[in-house]
């Protein structure tokens, strides 16, 4: 068969690796600590729902077709727009606020390239029902919790949208164009400084507010001089949030440039970043009219997505396994009695490969387990086991130590 045909489409890909599998166990075990309950929602939705708030450029990153029933549907964009129709056709038995966390595949159209796949892995969650800022400011809290799970320093970016539009309204920014000019803000790590000019010029910005954009939104003016302009009423919740962050150990700073462009937010939005890497790492903020479009009244909602594969390729880069599993050989003078130990550790909690075949000689043992990545590797030798020991090795090194069996499970366990 061809080759190309073994080969993942453009913007796909297989992944084979440990890591995508531990950050994800650890990003649900922290969603779980702070009382969010999954949701699992249909990898496709109705294109009528699909089309409805995400806005133009969005829209143009879908995947739409017609399935066997000749239904117009589409793969979902993201994990938010599936909440809002979860939470539209069962809010009278959820509780209030509802929060509730989901991971999974989403699929977008875009032109692949490092940290854009067209099918990557979403970790959302959401608290809707919510409308003060205690749930942007617990959002915060999880955002550092998962910076120490993960053992990544994230740089949070903040901004509003009330913010932004007090800032249209200064400028006198017609209504019309609005919305259109923060798609093209948003493009603004995607195309050249030249290109991004040209397409606001097109949507009709004077050269007086070509200027005053650019000093804002494109130079990231501070939070004080956003204030002189829009007033310290506008901006108080970004400087509520920013002192929550300074307490909780979060590094976070206000980036007028910072817009996000899909139509649905209104109020807060976030951003997480991590120093050298090109994309975002998580986004969302608030959609307090999301809902409203499905059941006609109005329903608080804030949210944040964490993206699972760009994480994924942070972690793999740095060289970190993040593979809590370890692996023992199997040998003849010791077969019998290491299968009781193994299921001890099981039961304590670790993850434990042993070598399938005593027949198979040690070297190949250790070449399968360089080869499946693991970093050490354990060995039951017969005089080591007698004294209740067992030799650890160093698959990098090459170094080994005999070193008490008791000290496996704790570390472990």
């Amino acid at each position: 068969m061809n080759k190309e045909v073994l080969q993942p489409l453009s913007g796909f890909r297989d992944y084979s690796g440990p890591t995508k599998d531990w950050l994800i166990a650890g990003l649900r075990k922290v969603f779980l600590q702070y009382g969010y309950q999954p949701l699992e929602t249909p990898a496709i939705e109705r294109q009528e729902l699909l089309l409805k708030d995400y806005g133009e450029e969005a829209q143009k990153l879908l995947y739409l077709f017609e399935d066997n029933g000749k239904r117009k549907v589409g793969l979902r964009y993201d994990l938010t727009l599936p909440l809002a129709r979860f939470y539209a056709s069962n809010y009278q038995s959820l509780p209030t606020p509802y929060k509730r966390f989901e991971i999974g595949p989403v699929w977008r159209a875009e032109r692949a390239q490092k940290g854009r796949l067209r099918q990557f892995t979403q970790a959302d969650i959401d608290i809707v029902g919510a409308p003060g800022l205690a749930a942007e400011k617990e959002i915060l809290s999880i955002v550092a919790e998962v910076e120490r799970t993960v053992g990544l320093t994230l740089e949070v970016q903040l901004n509003d949208r009330t913010v932004i539009a007090a800032v249209f309204n200064k400028l006198k920014i017609v209504e019309g164009s609005r919305q259109k000019l923060l798609q093209t803000l948003d493009k603004k790590d995607k195309i050249s400084e030249e290109a991004l000019v040209e397409e606001l010029l097109k949507l009709g910005v004077t050269d007086v507010q070509l200027r005053q954009i650019r000093s804002l939104f494109l130079e990231n003016e501070t939070l004080e001089d956003v204030a002189r302009l829009v007033g310290e009423e506008v901006i108080a919740s970004i400087v509520e949030l920013m002192e929550t962050a300074r307490r909780i150990g979060v590094n976070a700073a206000f980036i007028p440039s910072m817009v996000r462009g899909l139509d649905y937010y209104t109020g807060t939005i976030i951003e997480c970043r991590v120093e050298g890497y090109p994309s975002s790492v998580a986004g969302g903020g608030r959609y307090d009219n999301l809902v409203e479009g499905l059941i006609g009244q109005r329903v608080p909602a804030v949210g944040v997505s964490f993206g699972v594969d760009r994480l994924v390729d942070i972690l793999d880069q740095q060289g970190q396994t993040n593979d809590s599993a370890m692996f023992i050989a199997r040998l003849p003078e010791t077969s019998s009695e290491l299968d009781p130990w193994v299921e001890n550790l099981r039961q304590a909690g670790c993850n434990v490969e042993v070598f399938l075949d005593e027949t198979v000689e040690l070297g190949k043992q250790i070449k399968y387990a360089d080869k499946r990545g693991y970093q050490e590797m354990l060995i039951p030798l017969l005089e080591d086991w007698k004294q209740g020991k067992i030799v650890r090795k160093n698959l990098q090194s090459g170094a080994q130590e005999s070193i008490p069996r008791e000290r496996i499970k704790n570390a472990g366990a």
